[in-house]
C-alpha cells in the first residue's frame, strides 16, 4: 500500500479546524551543545487541538478504512458522519495515553463510540484526559501488550460493530497499523518543506516503533531523503535496542514505571521490524533514563519548546551520540508537557 500524501492531507484538512503543519524550530544553542551545524525540533506539542502527534495516524487509519468499507471518500467527513449514525460502530484501542485519546477524539468527531484500554502503569491524569473525549476507559492489570490483547478481544466480541484501531501489528492484523504509519509520515512530508536543506540525522522516540517506521520509510534505506536515523527509548522498555542487539524481535517484559509512558512498550510492532532493522544501526538505538529525559525536557522548555518527556527523550539520546560539524539534526518531539 503506497503512501497517499495528498489524500492524507485532505482528510486532516476536512476533519480538523486547526489544520496546518506543526513548527520546526531552529535551536542554535542545541547545535552548539551537540557539536553540529544545526538542530531543528519538530514540535508536536499541539497537533490539531491535541497534545501529541498520534492523531495524524488515528484519523487517517479510521477515515480511510471506513471510507473503503462504506464506499465513500475518506475526506467526505459529512458522509462518514451520516453513515456512522446508522452503523453504530465502536472504536477500540489500547494506549499508554496519547494514541487512545486520539482514537477517542477522532471517533467523537465522526459520531462513533469509543472504548479505550490502558495498562496498569498509566496514571490517573492520563486516564482522565482520555475520558474527557466522552468514552469509557478500562484499566487492565497487565503491560501494554496485555492491554492491546484486551482491546482486541473486546472489539472482536462486538463483531462487525467493533472497529479495532491500533498502531501495533499482530498476526493477521496489519492493514490498519500500516494506515496509521502512513498518517504519521505527515511529519516527514512537512519537514521536507520546512527545512532549508534535508537533515543528515533524525532522532525519533520509540514505543512500539510505528512512528520510527514512518520516519525510516522517508529517511531510511531506500527512502526519498536518506539520513542517519537514531532512536530514543526508556531504560524501562528498550525493546528496539534489545531487538537490534539480538538481531531478532525481542520483548522486554515488565510493568515498570517511567516518566515516558508513551514509550513504555515491551515489544516492537512486527510489521515494521524489517524496515527498522535495515535502516537503524544498533549503536544508534539509544536508551535513556528518566533522569536524562527529565533534564532534556527542562532544557527544551528553557529554549521555548513546551514538550514532554517522551519527546525530550530525543535530546537525551542525541546527547549520547556523536555528530559531524556539518550535520543538520532533527529532534522529533512528539508530545506536550503532561497536564497532571
Amino acid at each position: 500500500m503506497a503512501i497517499d500524501t495528498e489524500a492524507i492531507a485532505k482528510v486532516h484538512a476536512a476533519l480538523f479546524p486547526g489544520y496546518g503543519p506543526t513548527p520546526a524550530r531552529s535551536l542554535p544553542a542545541l547545535a552548539d551543545e551537540l557539536g553540529c551545524a544545526a538542530v531543528y525540533v519538530k514540535d508536536e506539542s499541539s497537533r490539531y487541538g491535541l497534545p501529541a502527534f498520534k492523531v495524524l495516524g488515528a484519523s487517517w487509519g479510521m477515515c480511510s478504512v471506513l471510507g473503503e468499507r462504506w464506499g465513500l471518500d475518506p475526506w467526505d467527513i459529512d458522509g462518514l458522519r451520516a453513515r456512522a449514525k446508522t452503523e453504530k460502530l465502536t472504536a477500540f484501542a489500547a494506549t499508554d495515553g496519547n494514541h487512545g485519546r486520539a482514537v477517542a477524539h477522532t471517533a467523537r468527531l465522526l459520531g462513533l463510540g469509543a472504548h479505550i484500554f490502558v495498562p496498569s502503569t498509566v496514571e490517573q491524569w492520563s486516564i482522565d484526559a482520555i475520558a474527557s473525549e466522552g468514552c469509557p476507559v478500562t484499566p487492565v492489570d497487565a503491560d501494554y501488550d496485555g492491554a492491546v490483547d484486551a482491546a482486541h478481544a473486546a472489539s472482536l466480541a462486538l463483531g462487525d460493530s467493533g472497529l479495532f484501531i491500533q498502531d501495533t501489528s499482530m498476526e493477521g492484523y496489519t492493514d490498519i497499523p500500516l494506515r496509521i504509519v502512513h498518517g504519521y509520515s505527515t511529519i516527514a512530508s512537512e519537514l521536507a518543506s520546512q527545512l532549508p536543506s534535508p537533515p543528515s540525522a533524525v532522532v525519533v522516540p520509540v514505543g512500539v516503533g510505528s512512528l520510527a517506521h514512518a520516519i525510516v520509510s522517508y529517511y531510511g534505506a531506500g527512502g526519498p531523503q536518506p539520513a542517519r536515523v537514531l532512536t530514543a527509548e526508556p531504560d524501562a522498555a528498550p525493546c528496539l535496542h534489545a531487538s537490534l542487539a539480538a538481531g531478532k524481535l525481542t520483548s522486554t517484559p515488565g510493568q515498570r514505571f517511567t516518566i515516558m509512558p508513551g514509550l513504555n512498550c515491551p515489544s516492537v510492532s512486527a510489521m515494521g521490524w524489517d524496515d527498522l532493522r535495515a535502516s537503524i544501526r544498533p549503536a544508534d538505538a539509544l536508551v535513556v533514563t528518566d533522569v536524562e529525559a527529565g533534564d532534556a525536557m527542562r532544557r527544551l522548555n528553557e529554549l521555548g519548546c513546551a514538550v514532554g518527556p517522551c519527546g525530550a527523550a530525543t535530546l537525551a539520546a542525541a546527547r549520547k551520540a556523536v555528530f559531524r560539524p556539518t550535520d543538520v539534526v532533527v529532534l522529533i518531539c512528539t508530545e506536550g508537557i503532561p497536564q497532571k
